[in-house]
């Protein structure tokens, strides 16, 4: 388990960015402009855990090629942006 930071942020890595524009939750080119989106419309008590949640859900359902959309949740309110092919 990684140390928390000392004050709340919002880690976004490539799962994050990948899988909130795919969401069409934020519409946005690079990590630095998600984690400013983010930073607006997500409440402060997720800006910690957002990061660890949505790794492992990239990790195994929402993969950056081919995601498992047919196991996945919230694939009913899932813009699905950018995905071309899915299992």
């Amino acid at each position: 388990m990684r140390p928390r930071p000392p004050k709340p942020g919002i880690c976004v890595d490539t799962h994050v960015h990948r899988i909130t524009n795919r969401w069409g939750l934020v519409k946005t080119s690079l990590p630095d402009e998600t984690e400013a989106v983010l930073r607006k419309i997500l409440p402060k008590r997720y800006w910690i855990e957002i990061n660890d949640l949505l790794v492992a859900y990239g990790q195994n359902i929402c993969k950056p090629v081919s995601p498992m959309c047919g196991v996945c949740k919230i694939e009913p309110y899932c813009r699905r942006v950018g995905v071309t092919r899915s299992r």
